[in-house]
Formats: structure tokens, sequence, C-alpha cells
């Protein structure tokens, strides 16, 4: 017998577009700031520490690519969770979903100035 679970299903579809849509955006800005790093990076005249800062900038947007695969797995098996047969075992999800976002805004905050940056990202 199949339950159904209307409040989390309802939930799922609230977050999924917001993940896509900060998904996207993140990725976006990841990209520019790896192109940056890497211009600057064959800049001849750059210095010593400087090149360490660039160095250091193309290795957090690799974390930061990671972390973002880490939270869209999660999400997937999330969202997996809360259309599945057993509802009591997917008590989880909604919150946990909640979680995933805030993630991904934090990860935001730094491009807070960029003109696609959503306001709403900005909450706690």
């Amino acid at each position: 017998m199949r339950t159904t679970c209307s409040g989390d299903a309802k939930a799922a579809r609230r977050a999924y577009p917001r993940f896509v849509d900060i998904v996207e955006f993140l990725s976006e800005r990841i990209s520019e700031d790896e192109a940056a790093a890497r211009t600057l990076l064959s800049d001849r005249t750059v210095s010593k520490s400087g090149e360490w800062y660039e160095q250091r900038l193309l290795l957090e947007c690799e974390a930061k690519r990671r972390l973002i695969g880490v939270v869209e797995a999660a999400r997937q098996s999330a969202l997996a969770a809360m259309v599945s047969d057993s509802l009591q075992e997917a008590h989880w999800a909604p919150r946990s979903l909640d979680w995933m976002e805030r993630s991904l805004q934090a990860l935001a905050l730094p491009y807070f100035d960029h003109p696609d940056f959503e306001q709403g990202w900005l909450r706690p």
C-alpha cells in the first residue's frame, strides 16, 4: 500500500527549484573565480604571494564543487526517500532539505553583490 505525504511533497517541490537555481548560480560564479585565478597565474608579473593566493583560490573552487556535489547527492536521496513507500523512514527528509538549502546559501554569500544573487539566500 502506497502512502501519500502531501505536505512533504509540497516542501520538496518548493525546495527543488531553489536548489537548481542556486546550484547554477554557484557553478557559474565558481567558474568565473577559476578563470580569474588562471588568468592571474599566467601573468608573469604576479608576485609569489599572489601566486599562492591564486593557487589557493583554485583549490577553493574545487572544494566548493565537491561540496555542491555532496549536497546534490544528499538532496537526491532525500527527495527519493520522500516519494518512497515507507514514509516512516523519510521523516528526516524535509528538515534535511532545509539544511542542504542553507548550506548552498552559505556558499553563495560571498557573491551577494552579483546581480543574479537572490536576497532570499541571505537568511541565516
